[in-house]
């Protein structure tokens, strides 16, 4: 007897997005307020790339305080996934991490607020 034929990597990308975005939904139709991903940097407004910058930063120092990234068959846990949903590369290791960070913070740098007073 054949056993069950193992989920795609973009399969199981495709259910947690699907499950992420009914339950970001819910949560906003109940007067929460949680920000829609950027899921495309390269046509995405100077805002969305500071927003981007300030999710990739926060969750990569989240995740490099001990959060798994894999589970124990080696496919990407949900704090990994949500990495793609902002346009970032799932991260594998704490390397992957430290990059997506450094990124994040040159991004958070370049499109953050200017200064007042200056032009």
């Amino acid at each position: 007897m054949p056993g069950k034929k193992k989920p795609t990597a973009a399969e199981v990308y495709k259910k947690y997005d699907a499950r992420t975005n009914k339950n970001m939904a819910e949560h906003n139709r109940a007067g929460g307020s949680v920000r829609q991903p950027v899921r495309d940097a390269a046509s995405a407004g100077r805002n969305d790339l500071y927003d981007r910058a300030k999710f990739g930063y926060r969750k990569a120092v989240q995740a490099l305080k001990g959060q798994p990234l894999q589970d124990k068959n080696g496919n990407p846990t949900p704090a990994a996934m949500q990495f793609k949903r902002w346009d970032y590369p799932i991260p594998k290791n704490s390397g992957d991490l430290a990059k997506i960070k450094a990124q994040a913070e040159r991004a958070k740098i370049k499109y953050g607020p200017k200064p007042k007073g200056k032009k």
